[in-house]
């Protein structure tokens, strides 16, 4: 059984968490790979479990991951589909919550991102400096990822 974890990522965080996502899951023998969102669409016949990652931006998902799932629903169906949100925010909003459980999913997440200055447009620093948050904070709990990954073995996850 193969495993894709496929991502949507704007300065690179929500796709390290998917690399984390997938080595987790190599390590206990799963096959498992990443994938960019604008590519997994031509690997998804190979995959027998698929996992989309993606950002959350001022309340709103960045529109590749929901496009994905959304242009890709048949090839999905009939996959075990799990997403994960990434922000930085504490949670997620529970419209935003509902709206990933419009997919048929077996469990949705979401996960604390990071933020490097050095990766951010000047509206978006401009932005972080109006509200007062900081413009390089790495907030993402490894652990709890890994712990994730992990959980999804009990979803027959191989």
């Amino acid at each position: 059984m193969t495993t894709m974890v496929v991502v949507a990522s704007k300065h690179g965080s929500t796709a390290e968490i998917g690399e984390r996502i997938a080595s987790t899951l190599s390590a206990r023998g799963v096959a498992a790979h990443v994938k960019d969102v604008g590519e997994a669409g031509a690997w998804l016949y190979e995959s027998d479990n698929v996992i989309v990652g993606f950002p959350v931006y001022r309340q709103k998902f960045l529109s590749e991951g929901p496009l994905f799932l959304d242009a890709h629903r048949t090839e999905l169906q009939g996959k075990p589909l799990f997403i994960f949100a990434v922000g930085g925010g504490p949670r997620l909003a529970p419209e935003l919550t509902a709206e990933l459980r419009r997919f048929p999913t077996r469990e949705v997440t979401y996960f604390r991102g990071a933020i490097t200055e050095e990766t951010l447009s000047f509206f978006e620093k401009l932005q972080l400096k109006v509200a007062k948050q900081p413009s390089d904070a790495d907030y993402r709990d490894w652990p709890a990822i890994e712990e994730w990954a992990d959980g999804l073995l009990a979803y027959g996850v191989a």
